[in-house]
């Protein structure tokens, strides 16, 4: 069972990144600044943020509370508590055996990290590796 992960802001985003990936290793996590939700939705590509801030230097509210990853949390729940706490977009997102990278569809929202992990797997999608 993957452990814990939880941050208020201090860690930085590659770090949380790659703690993500050491638990979830067929899903990875895109943190976008907030202006990247509207362009999803208008299919435009999005850029994430610089991974050597911390999520305090770049987050958009002040929203009280922490952000855990744990197995069992929803991928809509993630989105939603990122938005909410941090003021940030963010995705989850996979890469198939192909190599072509996607976000999770709004149809994964209401499956657990350990669900959509071993639905990639299962899939043949690719192992991310954060560096």
């Amino acid at each position: 069972m993957a452990r814990e992960i939880t941050t208020t802001g201090s860690k930085k985003v590659s770090t949380l990144c790659k703690e993500f990936n050491a638990n979830f290793p067929y899903l990875r996590l895109k943190i976008c600044p907030p202006e990247a939700k509207a362009l999803v939705a208008k299919g435009e590509t999005i850029n994430g943020v610089d991974n050597s801030k911390t999520l305090s230097e770049i987050r958009t509210k002040r929203g009280a509370g922490e952000i855990s990853f744990t197995g069992s949390k929803n991928v809509g729940r993630i989105e939603w508590e990122f938005e909410t706490i941090f003021g940030l977009y963010v995705q989850i997102c996979y890469t198939t055996k192909e190599g072509k990278r996607y976000y999770t569809s709004g149809a994964d929202d209401k499956k657990s990290l350990t669900q959509l992990n071993r639905e990639k797997t299962a899939e043949g999608c690719k192992k991310d590796v954060w560096e």
